[in-house]
């Protein structure tokens, strides 16, 4: 393949319109760059009324937007189970069992936890089931003769969606927006009825817990008949200098009303600023009915780039004027024609170059892959989407250096690619997991296993084209996606040489989109280099499984043009606060050595893992970042996981999966700190383990410091036990072999002979109090706000206790609700949705949220033999400056 060069947008076009003549008129100003071209049938009147508009353009932008997109979450019904009757008005008479509700909302996370559950340890051992879902609403009175679409971000899964009776139809994938039109079946001057059914009874329907309901947004959008349609344009700028990058659009649009329509289509590049940059007109003629899309090129001056360490962001403001309706043009040249539509994109202008040899470059320069693997769940919140949530796991993995994240294994909501577009990180969009068949064994051996009758698998024959297209056509305008991931471990087409479907999906991903590659997460890599599979994609992504993570360097000498990456590497493991001396792997014969002779922490439960790096599958963190960044055709690395995730459990009590560098609740591990050591520059030192071993005094345990900085010194009670650098031996982390006594433990780092900073543990006593800090202590009315109050165990001296498992209950009074609880154990049956949370190795969670009314909110902890505390979140309509 040699090398592989995109440039964001380097755009295949749609064909011109048959028999179109043009006529270009170019208008110039300081800010901006304008061609305005007339197509077949237009006349130098309206060319004339374009120039008009571009001159005079604040009389059309001050009008308000004819578009209007709201947000549908709010005052919904819920019933959990199947409805009496055959049809859907009959299922509307059983008034019983239904509750109020706000959207997003998963059913699942409410529990309870039963090893009896049919998900497993796949769902994390909660439920699925059947619900119904319904919202009664008015048109507003100018809505008449518009047009109205409603769009679910994701419903899991296996949704029907009804309007006032009339099916608008079933989408099996729970994880893909879709939408439907409302406008021929609206009651225009009365009551309209939204209903939703959704199966998720077939248990499991994944490898790792999906939530279950409408768990994102919904939006109600209302427009003329005349408009940009969902996901109706596209952007690329296929021509890039310092000086000026052009900006190609795509524009689809609809003509939904009888009439033929003169249409000027009228481009602005705004700035991150709102300022105009550039600016281009078109004017095309649609018949009655007709769909058309609408090329343009407009160019943009001195373009800002986008990185992840400079995330320079663009909106393509894309404005319809019905020309047909003009009235006459005012004495000062403005024009009087309607504003029919306005629609905002968001982009972002930047160049990518994939070099099988030397791996990523962006804008020129050379990007390694500082990534993690992510699955949909918000801990404790379960699938039932926050904005706030999700930037705040985003914001720790970009305070920990992480710069890319891989969508695993399905379209992520939208929100997170706006967030990715917004703080700076690469993704790998991920369109579906395992497609047909599982992995099984035969005699010993991995082969291509049994059809799988759960999930998605049943529906991708008939689903996948349309989910994909949907998939390509809702994120392809995100500066932050640079590949497309058609799937994760495929058995089929690994091992079984399955090509068609692979060939079917590529093809229509470089159709939709020719600006990006195309890759698979694959595991068992021998069997991608046997069966010709690897030839179709244009990037392939190296999984863990079959040992793949030890084939780079085969590989690249095999395959000296294709372009490698880690695509999910290291599997490693670490339950937060937990440790044994003792490695602990998945595949023995990768194991790391001791780190004693005897096991020091013989306390540690069978079911937790190892803080140390010690504990995984195949590779350590350590290996494994080390074999990323000294071979430059490795082109970085997506680790598993980003956080811990409901599901993949390995078997009850135990329900999570406990690959996280930070747990379910969003406290880090001592893995973060390895992360952080690595990737970034800000001077850190961190020490693990903690440092109270009641009965262990004397016992010999290796301390480990992470730290960017050139040499720690440790001291224990004030003694120096030595000063460490890293060594060809330990290159990635500091050791010292301490024998314990109670006490103070202080890592102080020096850096160009310098101390800088320094890192200190104490030995706790006996529980003593308990202190709930909320992250954020104001949230605004409406803003959909949260609070992240932390809970933590003190001694006597406030010294963190890290081993206490106190029972906390948490009462609220005011405008607030409790949300969710979580400590992040593993084996913790605890209810999300409860009042009740034990602390897990000294640290409990409690998600706070406004009810819709100002006041202060008051959170009180109670736990036995600790004094009851409390803290004041104030909510308000504004935020304070």
């Amino acid at each position: 393949m040699g090398n592989i060069l995109l440039r964001i947008g380097a755009f295949i076009g749609f064909p011109d319109w048959k028999g179109a003549s043009s006529t270009s008129i170019l208008l110039g100003n300081p800010k901006a760059s304008v061609r305005i071209t007339q197509r077949q049938h237009s006349c130098w009147g309206v060319a004339c009324l374009i120039g008009a508009i571009v001159i005079a353009s604040s009389v059309a932008e001050a009008q308000d937007s004819p578009r209007l997109r709201e947000n549908f979450d709010h005052d919904w019904s819920f019933h959990l189970g199947e409805l009496k009757g055959d049809s859907v008005e009959e299922k509307r008479l059983d008034q019983d069992g239904w509750q109020d509700i706000d959207l997003p909302h998963d059913f699942g996370i409410e529990g309870p936890f039963a090893k009896s559950n049919p998900s497993g340890g796949p769902g994390g051992y909660l439920p699925g089931g059947i619900g119904w879902y319904r919202k009664t609403f008015r048109l507003p009175g100018d809505a008449s003769d518009k047009a109205v679409t409603i769009c679910f971000d994701g419903v899991y899964m296996n949704s029907e969606v009804w309007i006032n009776g009339h099916r608008l139809g079933q989408r099996p994938y729970g994880f893909i927006g879709f939408h439907y039109d409302l406008t021929p079946y609206l009651v225009k001057d009365g009551e309209n009825v939204l209903e939703v059914r959704v199966d998720n009874a077939k248990q499991p329907s994944s490898r790792w817990y999906t939530g279950s309901g409408i768990y994102r947004h919904v939006w109600l959008t209302t427009t003329n008949k005349l408009r940009v349609p969902q996901w109706g344009t596209q952007v690329s700028t296929p021509s890039i200098t310092p000086s000026l990058a052009q900006v190609a659009v795509n524009t689809t649009i609809n003509n939904g009303s009888d009439a033929p329509k003169s249409v000027i289509v009228k481009q602005h590049v705004m700035d991150g600023d709102g300022s105009i940059v550039a600016t281009g007109v078109e004017v095309v003629e649609l018949t009655g009915g007709a769909e058309q899309v609408v090329t343009q090129t407009v160019e943009l001056p001195s373009p800002e780039m986008w990185s992840p360490d400079a995330p320079s962001l663009y909106t393509l403001r894309t404005e319809l004027f019905d020309a047909q309706d003009e009235t006459e043009a005012s004495e000062d040249g403005s024009s009087g024609s309607v504003l029919a539509d306005r629609y905002d994109t968001v982009f972002g202008v930047r160049q990518m170059r994939f070099d099988p040899a030397n791996g990523f470059f962006l804008n020129d320069k050379s990007v390694i892959f500082k990534g993690v693997c992510n699955h949909d769940d918000l801990g404790p919140l379960g699938a039932a989407f926050w904005d706030q949530a999700l930037e705040r796991r985003l914001q720790m993995l970009k305070d920990m250096g992480c710069n890319a994240i891989r969508t695993a294994h399905n379209p992520p909501p939208p929100q997170l690619l706006d967030m990715c577009d917004r703080m700076g990180f690469l993704v790998v969009d991920e369109t579906f997991d395992k497609w047909r068949f599982t992995w099984g064994f035969e005699d010993g051996k991995l082969v291509c296993g049994r059809r799988t009758q759960q999930g998605y698998a049943s529906y991708i024959d008939e689903w996948q084209e349309k989910d994909l297209t949907d998939h390509l056509l809702r994120d392809r305008n995100h500066p932050s996606v640079i590949m497309w991931s058609i799937g994760n471990e495929l058995p089929e087409a690994q091992k079984h040489g399955e090509l068609e479907t692979v060939k079917r999906m590529s093809d229509l991903c470089h159709e939709l989109d020719p600006t990006r590659p195309v890759t698979v997460g694959c595991n068992q890599i021998s069997g991608v280099n046997e069966t010709g599979f690897a030839e179709l994609l244009d990037l392939v992504g190296y999984n863990g499984g079959g040992r793949s993570c030890f084939q780079y360097e085969a590989d690249h000498e095999r395959f000296p043009n294709r372009f490698i990456y880690a695509s999910e590497v290291p599997h490693s493991l670490q339950t937060r606060g937990e440790y044994r001396t003792h490695s602990r792997f998945r595949e023995k014969q990768s194991q790391p050595a001791p780190l004693t002779p005897d096991e020091v922490f013989t306390e540690t439960n069978g079911r937790y893992e190892s803080s140390y790096d010690n504990a995984g599958v195949r590779i350590t963190a350590r290996d494994s970042w080390r074999l990323t960044k000294t071979l430059p055709f490795v082109a970085g690395e997506f680790r598993w996981t980003g956080f811990d995730y409901i599901g993949e459990s390995g078997g009850w009590p135990r329900v999570l999966g406990n690959f996280g560098i930070i747990d379910l609740c969003n406290f880090p591990k001592d893995t973060y700190y390895f992360y952080q050591s690595q990737w970034t520059d800000e001077p850190m030192v961190h020490l693990l383990p903690h440092w109270t071993w009641p009965g262990k005094e004397g016992t010999t345990i290796p301390v480990w410091c992470y730290t960017n900085c050139d040499s720690v010194e440790l001291f224990l009670n004030g003694e120096s036990l030595g000063s460490r650098e890293f060594t060809a031996e330990n290159d990635m982390h500091m050791e010292w072999l301490v024998p314990y006594q109670p006490g103070e433990l202080k890592a102080v780092a020096t850096k160009d002979g310098k101390v800088i900073r320094t890192c200190v543990t104490h030995t706790a006593g006996e529980a003593t109090e308990m202190t709930v800090s909320p992250d954020q202590s104001e949230l605004v009315v409406g803003n959909r706000d949260l609070s992240y109050v932390t809970i933590r165990v003190l001694d006597a001296d406030g010294n963190f206790v890290p081993k206490a498992a106190a029972k906390v209950t948490l009462e609220v009074e005011g405008p607030g609700r409790l949300l969710a609880v979580g400590a992040g154990d593993p084996m913790s049956h605890e209810d999300f949705q409860g009042n009740v949370v034990t602390t897990f190795n000294g640290l409990a969670l409690a998600i706070i949220a406004d009810t819709g009314e100002p006041g202060e909110i008051v959170l009180k902890a109670t736990a036995d033999g600790l004094p009851s505390v409390e803290c004041q979140i104030s909510v308000t309509k504004e935020a304070s400056l």
